[in-house]
Parts: C-alpha cells; structure tokens; sequence
C-alpha cells in the first residue's frame, strides 16, 4: 500500500471520530448530573464482597441490572477518580469512537461501498439523538449497548465472509457479555437472524440457536424485576405503540422533539422529515427491485432495535432512537455514496439531490444538537459548581447541617435530589418549608418533599445554632442565616420523620436509642410527635428493620397509638418492611399528633446492651 493509499485508510477510519468530538465538544467537558450521583453514591453501600455483588446485579431504577454500563462503570470510577469527570469522559467517547469505526466497517460490508459506511458514521453522529449518551454519563449504557450489538454483528460478518469458526465464538461471547450493558441486549438474536434471512440463508438456524438465550434472560429477568404496572414506565401495547413508533422516526430523521434554534415552524421541519423519508423508501424500493436485500436490512435493524421501547408511550425519550437510527443511517449513507458514484448522463443531477437531501438532513439536525449539547453542560456545570460550594460550606461549618434558599426546578432536578451533597461527606441537606411546593418540579413523585424542613424543624435548629442557611443565588453560595432567622416562620410540624436525620430528634420521645446510620432504634415502646393529616384517609406510614433474631419465634406485632386511639395491629415477617395503618377520620386537620409504637417482644444482640425493638428509617404521614 502506497503512503497516499495509507493516508486515505487513516483519514477514513479517523474522520468520524474527530467530527464527533468536534461536534460533541460540550458532551467531552461535561460534568455529572442527575441520575449519575446515584450511581456514584453506589460505592458507600459497599463493604463486603456480598455488597459487591448486590451493588452489581441488585435490581435498580425501573428493575434495571446493567453492571458493566452503570454499577461497575461509575464505582470503579469513583474508586479511581473520584469526582473527576475526565476519565469518565475518555471512556465515553473511546466507545463511541468504536461505535462508528463499527457502523462504517458494517456500513460498507452491507452496501459494498467504502463510502456509504463512512457517511453512515458521519450522519449518526451528528444526529441530536446522540446528546445525552455522549453528555451525560448516566446514559453511557446506551453507548456500550451500541458496542456490543455492532461487535456482535460484526463477528457475524466476517464468520459468514470468512467461515473461520473464532468469528461465531467470538459473536456468542459479545452478545453474552452484552446482557451487562443494558437490556435491549436481548434483540440481538433478531438482528442477526434478520442479516442471515436476508443475506445468508445458511448461517439462519446458527442465529436462531441465540434465541433462546434471550428468552431465558427475558423471563428470568421479568420474574426478579417485574415492569411498572403503572406510571411512565408502565407498558401500553396497540395503537399508543404506533405514535410511539411515528415520534421516534421523526426524532430519527429529523431533530428531537422536532425543535430547532433555527425557530423554523414545526410544518417546516415535518415537510423535511417527509421529504427524506421519502427520498430513503425510493432508494429502498430500487434496491429491492435489483435484488440487493441487503438495503432491508437497516430497517430490520431500526424497527427491531426500537421495538421495545414502543410500548413506553408515556415516557418518550430523545435517546431511545440512539440506537436504532444507526439502520437509517446505513441507508442514508448507502444512498449518498451511491448517487455519487454511479455514473450516466443523470449523475449530476442525483448528486445535486442527494446532497441536498444530507444537507437538509444536517440544517435540521446539527443545531438541536449543538444547543442540546450546550445545555446539557450548563445543567452540570450549575450541578458542578453547587457541590463544590457545599463542600466548602461544610468544611466551615463542621457538625452543623445546611439549608439552601433560591433553589430552582433544574438545580433540584440536577444536583440535590440524587444526593450529591452525600460524595461530599454532607450527609443531610435541607430546602426552606414549603419547598414543596418549587417550581419546576412535581411533588407527586419528584421527592422534592424529602428535603424540606418543617416550620417547627427549622426554627428549633436555627435557635439552637445548629443550621446554617446559604442563598444559591448568585456566581457563589452566600451565606443568609442570620436574616433568615429573622424571618416569620410557619412553626408546623414535620410529616415525615427520618430516623437518621439529627434534626428531627426534638420530635422522638426520650425512649429512643441515639442515631444509627441512617435510622434509630426503639426499645419495646417508644413516643414521638408528628404532624397531622390535612384530610381524612390518611395513612401512618412506617418503613424500618428488625434483626433476624426476632423473626425466628414468628411474626412481631406492632401496635400504635394515636393520640390515645388505638391503629390496627399490623405484623412485621421480613427483615426490611412498610406498614400503612390508616389514621382515624377525626384526627383530620390537627396540627399535632401524639404517636405512641410498640413491638410485641425485643432482642438483644451479642455485644449489644440494648433491647432493640424496631429500627426506623422513615414515619410518615400520608
């Protein structure tokens, strides 16, 4: 091979990575968000190789076990970077540069063009759909799936072109080892029974003996993680799967949530999502019709790849089509190169289509991206610089909690209600009372609840000169205790207790054992005061723990009074539980009530002087 020869090979291979991280620029210098303090908070639950294990393969958000893409990806970089995102990103964006050396080797496999795999790699990586797997790192799965299925169908590939049985090794261990990135691992079976069926009739019962993995892991997983029977991850199948289906093609084509900074009219930007898809079902169709069954396979791929996200109707996400717009852009790239490189009298007038087409394709696209991109690194810059700030208030004020005033809907969203202040060793964080009630945020389920302090938490904490309040306002965190302090109050009291929180202890009778982790124990009858329901038909909630000790003589009963009124018993069978007994209709609308716990025996552990009753974590009412 000529230097010349070698430099086109080069360029070819490292042109789609550059143009990713130049496209990507803001994704690479992205911080974490959200969901990713979750995953990095994962680490403090591990202790022992059996907390390994648990925190691995343990079901987690919506019955997820993804312990290579999220688990391990984010405790084995806490453990060696701590809260540095460089690392994180390096590994991102190397497995997206083997994404699209991968769509460009299987781009020009499938097309028996160079250059269709090249525009392939080029077309999906510009794609908006491409901004939050490559910006925030929570969505890594969907990048390490992406290596998976393509290095799985690659080894398909090069089996069938080769015969060398390594290939067909190699493609089982890939696709076996994909299960640990993410769940969508299971349609590879269908894939590559689709590229067997339409190319290699031969090879189709080898693929087909996959099949049955990814039932076995399909039913297995059902059973240990059950989906949602209810709320935005819970499954609608028939006609809601069909809009589903038609949001996720216009995302795919065209830019997410069909917005542009451009401020074209959405009508505008639905004529170029017609005008390609167009453009893509003539090249298809002619491709049919000279019997090159080869062009189906990207639709099989699109169409497989998305189905099981269809039925999430109500949780329509921009970066469910990541992955299956890959088969659209094998199309689209197939159908470029093409129209420039077939000669004939027509040829300048294919070309001028085609590259009107892709540069339609990349106006409508590239600027949803770039401002999606934008804005994906502002949320953790602001996330960034919170954490950073509360680290510095911490080390000032030792031992004392803090309070945040001026809190928006996207900073509660990004950088409180995942805990981050926890991988700052702040173990409580607090909202002013009635934060409830932020903008921006839905109280029904966010948890934006969970960090509100109550009227009567707040002043108690503040004359005690255990509470310091910080305004987020501003370019830095200021601190306004002292006028907070001198501000009216509503001296309500909490309706939740957390048994671990050191400024509820003014609500627990003196029965109560001293804070332990994130709970406290009580002996076998202990008091507190909470308060009460703004409505009949309200529950005392109680979430806590027993030892195993006292489950073995059978069930504990548990027996609450509430202000002198006597709650059904109820009995506690599991070392974890949760119990809601309903309150009677007329302690609706106190203020305050008095709530007296017991438990039927106790137990004392070895080393342990106390007779423990019950640990809680959390007494709610609800």
């Amino acid at each position: 091979m000529t230097a010349a020869a070698r430099s086109r090979q080069l360029a070819y291979w490292l042109t789609p990575p550059l143009v990713c991280l130049l496209v990507h620029w803001w994704c690479f210098q992205a911080w974490f968000r959200a969901d990713d303090f979750a995953w990095l908070g994962l680490a403090n639950t591990v202790h022992s190789s059996h907390d390994l294990l648990r925190a691995l393969f343990a079901p987690e958000a919506q019955g997820t076990i993804r312990p290579w893409s999220e688990r391990g990806f984010f405790m084995a970089g806490r453990a060696l970077f701590g809260l540095d995102s460089l690392p994180y990103r390096l590994v991102i964006f190397a497995t997206a540069f083997a994404d699209l050396t991968l769509v460009a080797a299987i781009g020009r496999r499938l097309s028996g063009r160079p250059a269709a795999g090249f525009w392939a790699a080029i077309f999906w990586t510009v794609n908006s759909t491409a901004s939050e797997p490559l910006g925030w790192a929570c969505v890594y799965n969907e990048v390490m799936c992406g290596l998976f299925l393509l290095l799985a169908l690659y080894c398909l590939l090069r089996y069938i072109e080769t015969g060398k049985p390594r290939w067909y090794v190699w493609q089982w261990v890939v696709f076996l080892l994909g299960f640990g990135a993410l769940e969508l691992n299971l349609v590879y079976p269908l894939l590559a029974a689709g590229y067997a069926a339409l190319c290699a009739r031969k090879h189709l019962a080898r693929t087909l003996a996959m099949a049955p993995v990814s039932l076995a892991y399909f039913l297995v997983h059902t059973a240990v993680a059950p989906p949602p029977a209810s709320g935005d991850y819970a499954m609608h199948y028939g006609g809601p799967m069909l809009h589903s289906l038609q949001v996720f093609w216009a995302w795919s084509v065209g830019p997410t949530y069909m917005e542009t900074p451009l401020g074209w009219p959405k009508s505008d930007l639905r004529l170029g999502v017609t005008l390609i898809t167009l453009a893509l079902g003539w090249f298809l169709w002619r491709k049919v019709r000279e019997r090159r069954y080869a062009a189906l396979f990207p639709i099989v791929w699109y169409l497989v790849v998305i189905a099981p996200v269809l039925p999430l109707s109500r949780h329509l996400t921009e970066y469910y089509p990541f992955l299956p717009a890959i088969g659209l852009c094998w199309l689209g790239g197939w159908a470029f190169a093409e129209a420039w490189g077939k000669g004939g009298g027509a040829r300048i007038v294919r070309r001028i289509a085609a590259t009107a087409l892709a540069v339609l394709y990349g106006v409508m696209v590239l600027p949803q991206t770039l401002k999606a991109d934008e804005w994906n690194y502002e949320l953790t810059e602001r996330a960034r610089h919170l954490v950073e700030s509360l680290a510095g208030a911490h080390a000032r004020h030792p031992g004392k909690a803090i309070m945040l005033s001026g809190v928006d809907g996207p900073l509660f969203w990004n950088a409180i209600r995942d805990r981050s202040y926890v991988l700052i060793g702040l173990d409580h964080l607090y909202l002013p009372p009635g934060s409830e009630k932020l903008a921006g945020t839905d109280a029904s389920w966010n948890g934006v609840g969970d960090f509100a302090l109550a009227g009567a938490a707040t002043a108690h904490a503040l004359a005690h000169e255990e509470l310091e309040v910080y305004d987020v306002r501003g370019p830095r965190l200021r601190n306004i205790t002292s006028l907070f302090a001198a501000m009216p109050l509503d001296r309500s009291l909490p309706l939740r207790l957390e048994g671990g929180d050191p400024l509820a202890d003014d609500f627990f009778g003196p029965e109560w054992y001293p804070i332990d982790g994130n709970h406290r124990w009580m002996p076998k009858w202990a008091t507190l005061r909470i308060g009460g329901p703004a409505q009949a038909g309200q529950h005392l909630y109680l979430h806590g723990y027993c030892t195993e000790q006292q489950l073995r003589a059978g069930p504990l009963e548990v027996t609450a009074f509430v202000d002198g009124s006597t709650l059904p018993v109820s009995q506690v069978t599991t070392g974890e539980f949760e119990l809601m007994l309903p309150l009677p209709d007329a302690d609706a609308g106190k203020a305050e009530l008095h709530v007296a716990l017991g438990v039927s025996r106790t137990a004392r552990p070895p080393g342990d002087p106390r007779e423990l009753g019950l640990a809680f974590g959390q007494i709610a009412v609800r």
